[in-house]
């Protein structure tokens, strides 16, 4: 989960677009951030410890260019700058490399080096053994095991990637003069760009001057969406492969409203994505939604930080209860997933609790969260997974409410509108296909 964002215009200076268009990727990460352009003079790189506005704000002077590449990282610095026989170049991407360890003990062999023992070091290693970029991103696909979507800038052109399996949302926005490559079509909206389309599944990518084209399609017989972009990761204004993200999400609010029907007062939302899920609950329920919660506009999110102890501090200060709302009434709250478990039981419902809400009952955009992630960062083991060996009346009893209940697969096919074979189902089922 980092967010990445590469523009190219024939003319025009594109610092503007470039940190803008990564600021809207903020949500992705929130880490670490920064920008590579180049303007004919050499390949600028500056990078930053921080959220993408505070810290590049009032440090942008000497990026100007015409085309440019930017990350908002979750754990480590990107771009990231080399030189080799295709002449230096910066690299940033999103994803995971699941076989990162033996793909850097083969390099050690062969004579390299290494600075960190992160991705992307070792996926820009690869790359810089091909006779081009694109052989180059082609024979790194043939040896890593995992997801990415990447983008590169070289001198004079941008190389923009999505792995064959589709796992990391990749999307082309377009306006005079100019093309972007996009995490989130989020990052198009205030900028004026119009969503040309999604990358495709394998697809390699060049820019120059503007102008773009495909020069290279890997070839897959499967495909495998993070379904949890929909559920959770996206941006509400986002569209990820032909689904808006906002109507996926109350399509799934529905789904729950009509499988599992309550006698409640009120419909709520744990904010920011669970907010078009309770709208969807509400709307098919006829149970009136209103704000049971506000998430504090200067918070985080709290899934994505970096450890345990980080995640518990920003999941208890980032929800604000609504008194007034909810004392006395039975509420339904909605939120995109149960992960650890801890911001449901050890904050949301003591919160709750305590402004005397009569019965909590608890509607979960997705099923029960049983296995890792192996294509993203934020889960790493199942112990870290509170549903790993609990049933769904342990998890009630243990979280504290009246009532609890999950999506189902078949829901989350119906409501994103794609082939249930076509969306990575691993954290559920823990059966991984790739």
């Amino acid at each position: 989960m980092c967010g990445i964002f590469a523009v190219s215009a024939a003319k025009d200076n594109i610092l503007d677009d470039l940190f803008l268009g990564t600021f809207y990727l903020q949500h992705r990460g929130q880490q670490y951030c920064g920008l590579s352009t180049y303007a004919g003079d050499g390949i600028k790189i500056r990078t930053h410890r921080g959220l993408v506005r505070a810290t590049f704000s009032d440090d942008l002077t000497g990026l100007e260019g015409r085309m440019g590449i930017g990350h908002a990282a979750l754990k480590d610095r990107q771009p990231i700058k080399l030189d080799s026989k295709m002449g230096e170049f910066t690299i940033c991407f999103e994803g995971n490399i699941i076989n990162l360890a033996e793909l850097i003990d083969e390099l050690k062999k062969q004579g390299h080096s290494f600075y960190t023992d992160s991705d992307i070091e070792v996926i820009a290693k690869l790359i810089a053994q091909g006779d081009d970029f694109v052989s180059g991103i082609e024979s790194m696909a043939g040896k890593i095991r995992g997801a990415y979507a990447l983008i590169i800038l070289s001198r004079g052109k941008i190389y923009a990637a999505r792995d064959k399996f589709g796992f990391r949302p990749m999307i082309i926005g377009k306006k005079d003069g100019a093309i972007a490559v996009a995490s989130e079509s989020c990052s198009f909206v205030n900028l004026g760009y119009e969503i040309v389309r999604d990358v495709r599944p394998g697809e390699i990518l060049e820019v120059e001057d503007g102008e773009l084209k495909t020069v290279k399609v890997l070839p897959s017989d499967l495909v495998q969406y993070c379904t949890f972009e929909w559920v959770y990761t996206a941006n509400v204004a986002s569209t990820i492969d032909g689904m808006p993200v906002d109507i996926a999400r109350r399509n799934l609010g529905a789904c729950l409203a009509r499988r599992y029907p309550v006698k409640a007062d009120i419909v709520g939302a744990v904010p920011n994505s669970g907010i078009g899920h309770a709208i969807g609950y509400a709307q098919e329920s006829k149970i009136p939604f209103d704000n049971v919660f506000i998430k504090y506009d200067y918070a985080s999110r709290s899934y994505t930080q970096p450890t345990q102890a980080e995640r518990d501090r920003e999941a208890k200060i980032k929800l604000i209860p609504i008194p007034a709302k909810i004392e006395g009434r039975k509420v339904v709250i909605c939120d995109d997933s149960i992960v650890r478990g801890t911001q449901m039981k050890n904050d949301l419902v003591v919160k709750l609790r305590k402004n005397k809400v009569k019965e909590i009952h608890a509607m979960i955009a997705c099923p029960p969260l049983r296995a890792p992630c192996l294509y993203g960062v934020a889960t790493r083991s199942k112990k870290e997974l509170v549903a790993h060996e609990k049933t769904v009346e342990q998890l009630r009893e243990y979280i504290g409410v009246d009532g609890l209940a999950y999506a189902e697969l078949e829901d989350l096919s119906r409501s994103i509108g794609k082939p249930l074979e076509q969306l990575c189902t691993s954290c559920w089922t823990d059966a991984y296909k790739v």
